[in-house]
């Protein structure tokens, strides 16, 4: 679930998170929220506070959009987050741009190092996806692997692709 920077400053927000997830019995753990850097950064300190509170809940937290805003690395160390989503300019252009393929290598890396996943957004064709592949990172998302469809076409889908499948998902 995308949350804006509005959502991120709102005080309230965990609490409401929270009581959802009990009132639909569903475990924090199944629920991931993402934030933009830009959202992140118009107020560090309060979304960074709001940002443990959800971790600390058991909440995943991702950063949206990576690579096109402004997270130090020094906050990116201290921040509350599973994943990071490359940002789909890099990623569609990493079979044909060096400079992009080297910009994904080195986020995949820095995301395993932190200690989190990495998720490349916009993975439009098979080249992308085998750089992709090659460069070890955890999951792709986009068009090429699948465009969107309704819930229960998506499980149709997902059974049918996900045998044997590793990066493929």
């Amino acid at each position: 679930m995308n949350l804006s920077a509005r959502n991120l400053l709102d005080p309230r927000l965990a609490d409401k998170i929270a009581a959802l997830l009990r009132i639909h019995d569903v475990g924090a753990e199944l629920l991931e929220l993402e934030v933009t850097e830009t959202a992140i950064m118009t107020e560090p300190v309060r979304s960074r506070a709001m940002l443990t509170r959800l971790h600390e809940a058991g909440i995943r937290v991702a950063i949206d959009d990576f690579g096109v805003g402004y997270t130090s690395l020094a906050q990116l160390k201290t921040l509350p987050v599973t994943e990071l989503k490359i940002d789909h300019s890099f990623v569609t252009r990493m079979d044909t741009d060096k400079g992009s393929a080297h910009i994904v290598a080195s986020i995949i890396d820095l995301s395993h190092n932190l200690g989190m996943t990495a998720v490349a957004e916009g993975v439009e064709t098979d080249a992308v996806l085998t750089a992709l592949e090659h460069a070890s990172c955890d999951v792709a998302q986009g068009y090429h692997i699948c465009r969107p469809v309704p819930a229960a076409q998506l499980i149709t889908w997902y059974r049918n692709h996900h045998r044997g499948a590793s990066a493929r998902r």
